[in-house]
C-alpha cells in the first residue's frame, strides 16, 4: 500500500511540474522569443554549485576575448566559486524563473555534463519537444577511456585526443562525425604548480563505484560501508605505519579525497597521522589540487589524463578491477596507459617510497605515451572550443 501512495505522489507531482512548465512558457517565454535579449543566447554551466572545469575556463575565455557574444552563466549564488567569476551580472541561479526562460530561449546549451543546463529532470523530458531547437554542447569533465553509453541529443561533443574519440564514436555509432578533437578548455590553465610548493603532496583519488553510492541512503550506513572492500583497502592505506613513515621522513602531504558521490561516507575514513587529510568537497579546487601535487595514486578515474598532461607520474590502484568492470563501466579493452597497475597494498607502498625517492619524476615511457595521446598542448584550447561552437550556426 505504502509503495502504491508513493507512486501515485510521484505521477501526481510530475504530472503537476509539467502543467504548470506548459502554463509558464506559454505566458511568459513566447512573448520574450522576440526580445533581442536573447538572440543567439549561449547558456553554459557545470554542476549548480560548481564553476571550476571546462565551463567556467571556456566562460572566462569568451568574456575576456569575445565579449559581443550574448553568454550567460548557470551557478548558485552560494557557491564557494561565485566570487571568482567575471561578470556576476551573467550569472543566473540554477532553478529560478530565469534559468528556465534563458534555457528555453538559448540558441547554444554548454555544459560539462550530458543533461546540459537543462532545469528540472524527468518532468522537463516531455517538454523539450516544444522549446526553440537549440544545439547542444557536451564540454565533457573528464577523458573517457571507457566504452560510454552517451544520451541522445548532442550536436557537439568534445574530445582531448583522436584515441578518445574513437572510443566514443565506437561505442556511440549514431555520433560518428559528431565527436570532435578540440582539446579541453581548462588545460589552457593545466601548469605544474608541484615545484614550488614547500611541502610536496601526494594525492589519492578513487572514483566511486555505482553499487555503492546508494548505501549513504540505508539505516546502518557507516556500518554496511566499512564492511566493504572499497572502505577497507582504501583506509588500511592511509593507516599504513610504512606510508607514515614515508610522509614524515620527506615532509610529504597525503591528502585522499573520496569523488563526490561517496563523499557522503567520506567520514568513515580515518588519516594514520598529521600527514594525513581527508578532503572534502568544496574545501579543494581539483585542478588546483592537481596543479599543486607531485604524485598522483587513483584507481580508474579518468582524472589522472589530467595529471599526465603536465608530465608527473601516476599510480593505479585496481584492486576490485573484475566487479568494477562488470558492475561499474564496461571497459574499451585497452589497459589504463601512463602509469604502473598495481592491486597489492604492499606493491603499492613501496611503488610510492620509489616515486618519492626518485624526486616525482615520471617514467619516460608513461611520458612518451601521454605525448603521442594528447592531440594538442598550446593553450589553444578555449579558442578551438569557442571557434567549434559559433562554425555550428
Amino acid at each position: 500500500m505504502r509503495q502504491k501512495i508513493k507512486k501515485i505522489w510521484f505521477y501526481s507531482t510530475w504530472l503537476l511540474k509539467f502543467s504548470f512548465l506548459m502554463i509558464f512558457y506559454l505566458i511568459v517565454s513566447i512573448p520574450l522569443r522576440f526580445n533581442k535579449k536573447y538572440d543567439n543566447l549561449w547558456l553554459i554551466g557545470e554542476r549548480p554549485d560548481e564553476a571550476r572545469d571546462n565551463g567556467y575556463w571556456l566562460y572566462k575565455y569568451i568574456i575576456e576575448n569575445h565579449p559581443e557574444t550574448n553568454i550567460r552563466f548557470v551557478l548558485a549564488k552560494n557557491s564557494v566559486d561565485y566570487e571568482k567569476m567575471p561578470r556576476k551580472d551573467l550569472i543566473i541561479e540554477p532553478g529560478s524563473a530565469k534559468h528556465y526562460i534563458n534555457y528555453i530561449l538559448c540558441r547554444y546549451s554548454i555544459s560539462t555534463h550530458m543533461h546540459g543546463v537543462c532545469p528540472g529532470k524527468s518532468f522537463v523530458i516531455p517538454f523539450l519537444p516544444f522549446v526553440r531547437r537549440k544545439k547542444t554542447v557536451f564540454l565533457q569533465h573528464g577523458i573517457t577511456v571507457n566504452a560510454v553509453n552517451l544520451r541522445g541529443g548532442l550536436d557537439i561533443i568534445v574530445a582531448a585526443s583522436n584515441e578518445e574519440k574513437k572510443i566514443l564514436e565506437s561505442a556511440n555509432p549514431k555520433y560518428s562525425g559528431k565527436v570532435y578533437t578540440l582539446g579541453f578548455s581548462r588545460y589552457d590553465n593545466l601548469v605544474d604548480a608541484s615545484l614550488v610548493e614547500k611541502q610536496k603532496i601526494i594525492l589519492v583519488m578513487p572514483t566511486f563505484r555505482r553499487w555503492l553510492r546508494d548505501i549513504a541512503r540505508l539505516k546502518g550506513a557507516d556500518q554496511t560501508f566499512m564492511n566493504t572492500e572499497y572502505f577497507k583497502r582504501w583506509n588500511n592505506l592511509l593507516n599504513n605505519k610504512k606510508i607514515t613513515k614515508i610522509l614524515k621522513q620527506n615532509n610529504v602531504k597525503l591528502i585522499f579525497f573520496p569523488h563526490k558521490e561517496m563523499q557522503a561516507l567520506a567520514h568513515n575514513f580515518k588519516a594514520g597521522s598529521k600527514y594525513v587529510v581527508i578532503g572534502k568537497t568544496g574545501q579543494y579546487d581539483i585542478q588546483e589540487l592537481l596543479r599543486r601535487s607531485s604524485l598522483l595514486i587513483t584507481d580508474y578515474s579518468s582524472v589522472f589524463f589530467d595529471f599526465v598532461y603536465m608530465n608527473k607520474p601516476v599510480i593505479f590502484y585496481q584492486f576490485d578491477r573484475k566487479d568494477f568492470f562488470s558492475k561499474h563501466y564496461t571497459s574499451s579493452g585497452k589497459p589504463y596507459p601512463f602509469g604502473d597497475i598495481l592491486d597489492s597494498e604492499s606493491e603499492l607502498v613501496d611503488k610510492i617510497l620509489r616515486t618519492v625517492e626518485n624526486d616525482y619524476h615520471i617514467k619516460s615511457k608513461y611520458k612518451k605515451d601521454a605525448d603521442e595521446f594528447y592531440a594538442f598542448r598550446d593553450s589553444k584550447n578555449c579558442e578551438r572550443n569557442y571557434r567549434a561552437i559559433k562554425a555550428s550556426q
